[in-house]
């Protein structure tokens, strides 16, 4: 395989953990929204490969449990937006994807409140339509969830993984 090191945002720096999720410029664009939109504090931001679990640990430790969602949701649109540069040619845009976490946690934060089940029945003339929502739960214990992701275009492919 013919793998380019560069970083596919800036074009500037080799591609590496710490340079995609912190000292990429367009990156550090994302971060800096998220404070300034009270969205995300800045000085919860990993600043390197060893610091890359530091924001995990303050969310754990912080007043607003939801902080370690939004970490998340954030570094999880970071690296889909990195996807659509190599593999759609899309530009890396800091605003969408901003939003693009911010939908996504609004959307987890509805569906995990949401029942199970539930259903709904159309006026009597129309035939009754069922829903089926599914929902996240927690691993018992002593278990880990696993979710993986792959992506092929042409002779490039990706693939990545969240425990």
């Amino acid at each position: 395989m013919n793998i380019d090191l560069v970083c596919p945002i800036c074009l500037d720096d080799i591609e590496s953990i710490e340079h995609l999720f912190h000292d990429c410029q367009m990156v550090k664009k994302v971060w800096e929204l998220a404070d300034k939109h009270k969205w995300f504090p800045i000085q919860s931001s990993p600043r390197g490969y060893q610091e890359i679990t530091d924001p995990i640990k303050r969310a754990k430790d912080s007043r607003n449990p939801k902080l370690l969602q939004k970490f998340s949701f954030l570094v999880w649109s970071i690296w889909k937006g990195i996807n659509a540069i190599v593999f759609e040619k899309k530009f890396f845009n800091p605003i969408g994807c901003l939003i693009r976490a911010k939908q996504d946690d609004a959307e987890w934060r509805i569906r995990t409140c949401m029942s199970v089940d539930f259903n709904q029945k159309g006026p009597s003339s129309s035939p009754s339509t069922s829903f089926h929502l599914v929902r996240w739960n927690t691993s018992p214990p002593g278990f880990v969830k696993i979710n993986f992701d792959g992506s092929l275009l042409n002779s490039s492919a990706a693939g990545g993984y969240i425990l």
